[in-house]
């Protein structure tokens, strides 16, 4: 099935998603801040850290204090946004292809990418996962956040595109299960795979402040978000 290529220069306003960061409460501020709390938890103590996709720099500006991070985005104006904002010594920002930076010698103690693989048809998911899988250090962690589809993130994208300007239908091509996941993730030469999902009901609890979603987090991944969290996280080593 052939898909239209989703204009993100057009469509998602340079800084858009960090402006929502920005607000710092409500649930849109807390979906992001609790899905970047666990990345970053997975991460433990990396040197070089690549964030693949990182838009306007809000995971590498606000969760990677002290780490070296280079965040790329196919986004000009995002990176842009990224490097006027959050750009430091540390924190570098850049258009550049996972190509590019593999003939350079490039190589990293973690790789992230936060919700940035169904974007894309199947089999340029896996050529990504392969490109990221070379730019990782020997014992080096990829980390991967994506919807799942198997719970109710189906019902809340549905409510994200009636009351968002930017509208998800066109966007999410791949619709990722626990799975599917798996599959490519071993497609792509991955091994010490490990998926797990991630917040659940929690941000909408910040309708009564953030501290009611931090605590119905932290009760959720007691429980591994019995195993339905409307993310899914995976890590792996190359």
């Amino acid at each position: 099935m052939e898909h239209t290529v989703y204009d993100y220069e057009k469509h998602i306003p340079a800084g858009f998603y960090d402006r929502v960061y920005r607000e710092g409460a409500g649930i849109r501020f807390s979906w992001h801040d609790l899905k970047f709390r666990t990345v970053a938890a997975r991460l433990g103590t990396p040197g070089r850290v690549l964030d693949i996709g990182c838009g306007p720099g809000t995971f590498i500006g606000n969760y990677l204090p002290g780490v070296e991070a280079l965040g790329i985005d196919i986004s000009a104006a995002q990176i842009d946004y990224a490097t006027r904002t959050y750009g430091s010594a540390t924190h570098r920002f850049s258009t550049q292809s996972l190509v590019s930076l593999s003939e350079a010698g490039e190589r990293y103690d973690a790789v992230t990418m936060v919700e940035l693989i169904e974007h894309l048809p199947p089999d340029a998911a896996i050529r990504l996962l392969s490109e990221a899988r070379a730019l990782l250090a020997p014992g080096g962690l990829l980390v991967v956040t994506t919807p799942n589809y198997r719970s109710l993130w189906p019902l809340i994208e549905l409510g994200v595109n009636a009351a968002s300007p930017v509208n998800y239908v066109e966007q999410h091509i791949n619709k990722y299960r626990r799975s599917l996941l798996g599959e490519h993730l071993a497609a792509a030469g991955y091994r010490d795979v490990s998926i797990r999902t991630a917040v659940g009901l929690a941000p909408f609890a910040a309708v009564f402040g953030l501290r009611a979603a931090n605590v119905l987090n932290a009760i959720e991944t007691h429980v591994m978000h019995l195993g339905a969290g409307n993310l899914l996280l995976a890590t792996a080593r190359p």
